[in-house]
């Protein structure tokens, strides 16, 4: 079986003249638990949305288990690949187990209609994703937090190998944020690989076993966290003065005053 997920080779993308992502070169294996960090504008949602399927490298290739990821149809990606948004426009009123429910919609068959096993993995998404309490509510009544959850949920529903997530912990508070990640650490010790960008470097360094440092439209650093989250890389492209005190071999980052 073919142990890389992701195999990016020279992958560029850019809005008209603007390059956002330059030279992209790397692979994802399987099992992977990856934290992508950067500053902003950085193109991180944009590489993102390139390993989804929604935007095509304007130069360049990405694979999928072995195959150019555009030859995939859309529905095939979706079964192998789930993805939790930065934001998403809610319009429709659908109660929050409906809209976990869109998960399912890849593995349904002709007809459209949801089997009991679809039901029981909104159930168990909704459970570990802690919207159990709120499902029959209505997703335009529901905080920022409480929303962003449910995407989580939905996400969880597809019940795909990959999992991509932009700042999944953004609108979470901090008890949230720390049963989040925590749930992504079961969900790559149970062989789940997973690409989450977020702008917290201690919980990137808690919880990621590699950390992709995206800046200058492309990866500056790729490697552990105590390898990449250093005082001066983080000056470097982060333009802040940092402490980084390690704990049991990873890397704790404390600010400094900056006008010292």
């Amino acid at each position: 079986m073919n142990t890389i997920a992701f195999s990016l080779r020279e992958a560029c993308f850019s809005y008209g003249d603007r390059a956002v992502l330059r030279e992209l070169t790397f692979e994802i294996e399987r099992g992977e638990f990856i934290g992508v960090v950067g500053p902003n504008g950085a193109g991180k949602t944009t590489l993102l949305r390139l390993l989804s399927g929604i935007l095509t490298p304007t130069r360049g290739e990405i694979m999928l288990d072995g195959l150019s990821l555009r030859s995939i149809a859309a529905r095939e990606r979706a079964r192998r690949i789930a993805v939790v948004p930065q934001f998403e426009d809610v319009v429709f009123p659908f109660t929050v187990r409906s809209m976990v429910l869109l998960g399912r919609a890849p593995h349904l068959g002709g007809l459209g209609y949801e089997r009991e096993t679809d039901f029981a993995a909104a159930d168990r998404a909704m459970r570990l994703a802690d919207v159990t309490d709120i499902a029959e509510r209505r997703v335009t009544d529901l905080s920022g937090g409480e929303l962003h959850r449910v995407l989580i949920a939905r996400a969880l529903a597809q019940d795909t190998p990959l999992l991509l997530l932009d700042e999944p912990n953004a609108h979470l508070d901090i008890r949230h944020q720390v049963a989040l990640f925590d749930l992504l650490l079961k969900l790559h010790a149970d062989s789940r690989t997973i690409f989450c960008i977020t702008h917290d470097l201690n919980l990137a360094a808690m919880y990621c076993s590699r950390i992709l440092l995206l800046s200058e439209c492309t990866i500056v650093a790729d490697g552990s966290p105590v390898d990449v989250l250093t005082p001066d890389l983080i000056l470097r492209h982060f333009g802040i003065r940092v402490a980084v005190d390690l704990y049991d071999a990873t890397p704790y980052i404390r600010l400094l005053k900056q006008s010292d």
